[in-house]
C-alpha cells in the first residue's frame, strides 16, 4: 500500500475523530446545560410546592378556626323576642337569629327570612364590639353575618331589644363556649356592656314561656312592669273611660298563665353570660 495513501487515510480518520469528539463535547455541554436548567426548574417547583403546602396548612387552620366558631351550616343561633301588632293588640313573638363569621374587616351584614320588619343594624354593630371586649378576642379580621328567621312574615316592634341576646351569642362563639337553649333574654345592649330597659316585657315573657324557657332574663328593674287597666265610669248616660296604672310581677303573671318560667334581672352582659354559659 502506498505510504502517502495510508498517511492521508490516517489524517482523515484523525480529523473525523477530532470532529466527532468536538461534536460530542458540544453535545455534552448542551446536555449539561439542559440538566442544570431542568434542575433549577425542579428546585423552583419544589420551592413553590413548599409554599403551596404552607399556604394550604394556613388555609386548613383557618377553616378549622371558622368551623370551631360555626358548628352548623347556618351558624350558631339564639332566641330573640319581639312584639308584633295584630288587629290593634300586641303580642310577643319568638324568632331565631343565626350568626356566622367569614373572613373580612369587621363589618356586619343582616338578612331576614321571610321578610321581617325589624331594625337590628345599630344593635348588631354594638353587640359585635361588646362581644369582642367580653371574650377578649380581636375579630377585626372577620365579618359577621346575621340571619333572623321566623315562621311567617311579621313586623316586629322594638328591634333594639334583641341586642343583649345577639351579644350573648357572639361572645359565646368568639370564646368557643356553648350556651343554654332554655334561656331567653331581652334588653338593649349599650357600648359599655350594660343592658338597657325595653318595652313589651309581659308580651315577651309569655312568648318566651311558650317556647319552653326555664329562665327569662330582663333588664334591671323590669321583673315588675306597669300595665294600664281600663276603667269605665258611668255618669248618667255617659261612660267615661280611664286607664289606671297597675304594677305587675312578671313571674307571678306567668305563673297565673300556667308557666313555670323564672324571671331574673341582669344589669350587664357579664351577668347574662353567667346564666347562659355553665
Amino acid at each position: 500500500m502506498d505510504f502517502r495513501k495510508v498517511t492521508a487515510i490516517s489524517l482523515i480518520a484523525i480529523c473525523l475523530s477530532l470532529a466527532l469528539n468536538v461534536f460530542l463535547y458540544h453535545r455534552l455541554l448542551l446536555y449539561d446545560q439542559l440538566i442544570q436548567s431542568l434542575q433549577e426548574k425542579i428546585n423552583e417547583l419544589s420551592r413553590e410546592n413548599a409554599v403551596l403546602k404552607q399556604s394550604l396548612e394556613f388555609s386548613r387552620e383557618g377553616i378549622e378556626y371558622h368551623s370551631a366558631i360555626n358548628s352548623s351550616a347556618n351558624g350558631e343561633w339564639i332566641y330573640i323576642v319581639g312584639v308584633v301588632s295584630s288587629d290593634g293588640s300586641y303580642k310577643g313573638e319568638v324568632l331565631k337569629v343565626y350568626a356566622r363569621f367569614i373572613d373580612g374587616s369587621g363589618r356586619v351584614y343582616i338578612a331576614t327570612n321571610p321578610k321581617i320588619g325589624i331594625t337590628l343594624q345599630d344593635s348588631a354593630e354594638i353587640a359585635f364590639k361588646v362581644a369582642q371586649q367580653v371574650a377578649n378576642v380581636d375579630a377585626s379580621h372577620l365579618d359577621l353575618i346575621l340571619t333572623v328567621t321566623a315562621n311567617k312574615t311579621i313586623d316586629v316592634i322594638d328591634g333594639p331589644s334583641a341586642g343583649a341576646a345577639i351579644t350573648v351569642l357572639l361572645a359565646s362563639m368568639l370564646s368557643g363556649s356553648e350556651i343554654r337553649r332554655d334561656i331567653v333574654i331581652t334588653g338593649a345592649i349599650q357600648n359599655d356592656g350594660s343592658i338597657k330597659q325595653v318595652g313589651g316585657i309581659l308580651e315577651k315573657a309569655k312568648a318566651a314561656a311558650e317556647v319552653g324557657a326555664q329562665l327569662f332574663l330582663v333588664p334591671m328593674g323590669q321583673s315588675k312592669t306597669i300595665i294600664y287597666i281600663e276603667r269605665i265610669t258611668k255618669i248618667g248616660p255617659l261612660q267615661i273611660i280611664t286607664y289606671e296604672p297597675q304594677t305587675v310581677d312578671v313571674q307571678e303573671y306567668l305563673r297565673k298563665e300556667g308557666y313555670n318560667t323564672k324571671v331574673v334581672e341582669v344589669a350587664n352582659i357579664q351577668d347574662a353570660l353567667r346564666f347562659f354559659i355553665s
